[in-house]
C-alpha cells in the first residue's frame, strides 16, 4: 500500500493552516487597502470613543488630573489641571502646557467646561488657557465665553490670552460662519475676586446649586497672590492646593476634605538633579536648587493629610520629575511615614470617585 503524504496524513491540520494563510493574505490586503465601508466603521468608532467617551451619570464628585508635571518636561506628564466635575458642573483647575490635550484625551468634552480657576500665574499653570479658551468655543460652538476665576492678575493674563487669540478668532469665524462659531462666545469672561494678605483668608467664589468652590490663600512668595480651592459638593469635598510651601492655612481649609490634591517637590531628587547639573551649559542647577525654596515637602504634606483629617491624598505636580519608575516610591516614602491613610502618585488620567451617600472612594486611570 502507497504510504499516505505529510498533507494526507494531516489533513485537518493542512486545512486550518491554509485557511490562516488565507485570512492573513486577505487581512493584509485589507491593511493595504482598506474598503471605504471599513474607514468609515473605523472613524466612526475612534470618535464615539474619544468624544466623551466617559459619562459621569452617577450622583458623585469627581476629580480628574489631566495635568501632573512641573515646569520640566517630563513623558506623559502635561502642565498642572485638575477636572473636578460634580453633578451638572465641569469644573477646570489651572491650565498647564499641554493639559487640554490630556483633557480631551481622558475622555471629557471640553465645550462642557462650565469655568476655569486659576491658582496663581507662574507660565507652567496658565500656558494652555488660550487653548482651552478656544477649545470650549470650537469645539461645540458655545455662545458665551469662559468664565475665568483669579486673584488680583488675572485681567492682565485673559486680555494677553485673548489678544494672542484674536487672528485665529477672525479666522474661524469667516470660514466657518457666525452659526457654527459665534463671535459671543470668544475669550474668557474674567471674575476677580480678592483675598487680601491674612493667609488664613478664604471666601466663596462660585456657588451655583450643591457645588461651591472657595479660595484660600496659600504661601508660594515671591508669588503673590497665590490660592488654594475647596470644592464642596452635597456632603463631599475636596481640596486643591496649588502651589505653596507648609502653612496652616492648607490644614484648616483641608479640614475633614475626602481628598486633598496636593503637589510636592522632593527635596531630596531636587538637589541630585541641581549637583548633577552643576557642569551643564544652563541654569537647571541654579533653578533645581531655588525652587525647593517655595514647594511643600512630600512629609510636609503627609502632615497636612494628618492634621486635616483627610480620607485620601493624592500627589500631582510631581517636581522634579521622576526619571525612573523605581524611583516612584521613594518620591513619597516620607509621605506614609507620617500619614496611614491612603497615598496615590497622581499620572495624567486619573480618576477619583466619590459617590454621594457613601465614604467610598475609588481610583480609575483613563490614559492607562
Amino acid at each position: 500500500m502507497k504510504e499516505k503524504s505529510f498533507f494526507g496524513k494531516h489533513k485537518i491540520l493542512t486545512i486550518v493552516v491554509g485557511i490562516v494563510a488565507i485570512l492573513v493574505l486577505i487581512g493584509i490586503g485589507l491593511f493595504n487597502n482598506p474598503p471605504d465601508a471599513l474607514v468609515e466603521w473605523v472613524f466612526k468608532f475612534a470618535m464615539d470613543q474619544s468624544l466623551g467617551k466617559n459619562t459621569f451619570d452617577d450622583d458623585a464628585l469627581y476629580a480628574i488630573t489631566t495635568g501632573t508635571g512641573g515646569p520640566l518636561a517630563e513623558a506623559g506628564r502635561a502642565g498642572p489641571q485638575t477636572v473636578v466635575i460634580a453633578g451638572d458642573e465641569v469644573l477646570v483647575f489651572d491650565a498647564g502646557p499641554g493639559s487640554t490635550r490630556q483633557f480631551t484625551l481622558s475622555g471629557i468634552s471640553v465645550g462642557s467646561v462650565d469655568a476655569l480657576f486659576l491658582t496663581h500665574f507662574h507660565s507652567d499653570h496658565i500656558g494652555d488657557v488660550g487653548e482651552l479658551m478656544l477649545q470650549r468655543w470650537t469645539s461645540e460652538g458655545a455662545a458665551v465665553p469662559l468664565p475665568v476665576y483669579g486673584p488680583p492678575g488675572i485681567d492682565t493674563v485673559i486680555e494677553g490670552f485673548k489678544h494672542a487669540y484674536t487672528l485665529d478668532k477672525g479666522y474661524r469665524v469667516a470660514h466657518h460662519g457666525e452659526e457654527a462659531m459665534p463671535s459671543s462666545g470668544f475669550g474668557a469672561e474674567v471674575h476677580a475676586f480678592n483675598l487680601g494678605s491674612d493667609l488664613m483668608s478664604s471666601e466663596t467664589v462660585y456657588q451655583n446649586g450643591d457645588v461651591e468652590v472657595i479660595a484660600f490663600n496659600v504661601d508660594h512668595m515671591p508669588v503673590f497672590p497665590a490660592v488654594g480651592y475647596r470644592v464642596n459638593y452635597k456632603e463631599r469635598g475636596l481640596v486643591i492646593t496649588g502651589d505653596t510651601v507648609y502653612t496652616e492655612s492648607l490644614v484648616h481649609h483641608s479640614m475633614k476634605a475626602d481628598l486633598l490634591i496636593s503637589e510636592a517637590l522632593n527635596h531630596e531628587y531636587s538637589q541630585m538633579i541641581s549637583d548633577a547639573s552643576t557642569e551643564k551649559d544652563n541654569n537647571l542647577s541654579i533653578v533645581a536648587k531655588d525652587i525647593k525654596t517655595y514647594h511643600i515637602r512630600p512629609d510636609e504634606v503627609g502632615i497636612v493629610a494628618r492634621d486635616a483629617d483627610v480620607s485620601y491624598l493624592l500627589v500631582t505636580h510631581i517636581l522634579p520629575p521622576i526619571p525612573a519608575k523605581i524611583l516612584k516610591n521613594g518620591f513619597l516614602r516620607d509621605t506614609k511615614e507620617i500619614y496611614k491613610g491612603d497615598v496615590y502618585l497622581a499620572n495624567d488620567g486619573t480618576m477619583i470617585k466619590m459617590p454621594v451617600g457613601s465614604d467610598e472612594i475609588t481610583v480609575h486611570e483613563l490614559l492607562r
